[in-house]
């Protein structure tokens, strides 16, 4: 009976459902320390991640320049990849000081940014809105912050407004320490 092949492909399932109370808790337990080894490998290839890329939640830059603020830069989060001079910066709020001594501000908001630590350069994007403590805000889609010139360009269009007037150009350049700027483009200026 036993030494037809064919009857040991139903007999070798068969011992081993009979016999699963004996050697189920010794298979569990091998494969639970096989789970436990490749969480382990997983936790440790996170970590090596962790080294090349980054996030942070609440942050804030502050740049000086002998012993003068130059900005201050507040995020809900930033994140970054391998180029660690490269971050990228949500729900942006930046605070540009214009002369020592004449608290001059300049207040930004954006949703997104780009902040490269290499340069110093700040490119900000998405309903960006630029208020100066002379009362005009400005509105764009866009804009860079240009470090060692201290100024604010944009190439999207533009409006102004203040108390009575509404401008509207095509490119802006303002110069964050005087409070002057320079509109181009098809200007088209309203005042009421």
């Amino acid at each position: 009976m036993l030494k037809d092949p064919r009857n040991l492909l139903w007999i070798v399932p068969l011992v081993a459902l009979l016999t699963m109370p004996l050697w189920k808790p010794f298979a569990a337990d091998m494969l639970i320390s096989a789970r436990k080894v490749t969480s382990v490998t997983t936790s440790s290839l996170t970590s090596a991640r962790a080294l090349s890329s980054s996030e942070m939640n609440g942050v804030q830059f502050e740049q000086s320049r002998n012993g003068a603020k130059e900005w201050l830069l507040s995020a809900s989060r930033l994140y970054s990849t391998e180029n660690d001079a490269d971050m990228r910066l949500e729900d942006v709020t930046a605070l540009f000081f214009g002369t020592v001594g004449k608290n001059e501000e300049t207040h930004i908001r954006s949703q997104t940014a780009r902040y490269n630590a290499d340069t110093r350069q700040i490119a900000l994007q998405g309903k960006v809105v630029i208020q100066n403590d002379k009362g005009y805000e400005m509105q764009t889609d866009s804009l860079e912050y240009l470090a060692a010139e201290k100024k604010i360009r944009t190439t999207s269009p533009v409006t102004i407004q203040g108390s009575n007037i509404e401008v509207r150009g095509n490119q802006l350049l303002y110069d964050t320490v005087t409070g002057n700027y320079r509109l181009e483009g098809n200007v088209v200026c309203k005042v009421w």
